[in-house]
């Protein structure tokens, strides 16, 4: 079932919006709406991921010199980066706390120290780390931090 946009620049208090589309959608709607965004295709990729919405990432940033291709050092696969996630992250470098990403070799998501961008050929959890050093007052509060650590953890 496709749960319909809302259109809207004034969001109303029942409504939340959605991380993934940016579109704002009723509240007691989004749990079935957010399952689209989750859903898994068919080589184990969800079909979209979080990402800042497009007003909020920095457009300043000139692409072409950020690395968009990485290989799983485990299996060899090397797999793309989309734009929107690459300008997240460059935006802040925060956004993404589990320290994972997905590998088309694998169908799943591996630790980021596994994988080396084939533009520079670092290690993407240096990349990343390199990338929060320079933005320390993004950095999120102990509690969100501690649960990124679970999860990083034991999941």
């Amino acid at each position: 079932m496709v749960i319909p946009k809302v259109e809207s620049a004034q969001p109303k208090a029942s409504q939340v919006r959605c991380p993934y589309c940016h579109e704002y959608v009723p509240q007691s709607q989004y749990g079935r709406h957010e399952q689209q965004h989750l859903r898994l295709q068919e080589d184990g990729q969800q079909a979209e991921y979080a990402t800042l919405p497009p007003e909020e990432r920095e457009v300043s940033t000139d692409l072409t010199s950020a690395p968009r291709w990485y290989r799983h050092k485990k299996c060899g696969q090397v797999t793309g980066m989309p734009e929107e996630i690459i300008q997240t992250y460059l935006t802040n470098p925060w956004f993404y706390l589990s320290d994972k990403t997905f590998c088309t070799g694998c169908g799943k998501h591996v630790r980021l120290r596994e994988c080396v961008w084939e533009e520079t050929g670092e290690n993407l959890q240096t990349y990343n780390d390199r990338l929060r050093a320079g933005k320390p007052g993004l950095r999120p509060g102990l509690p969100k931090l501690l649960l990124a650590w679970i999860v990083n953890t034991f999941f």
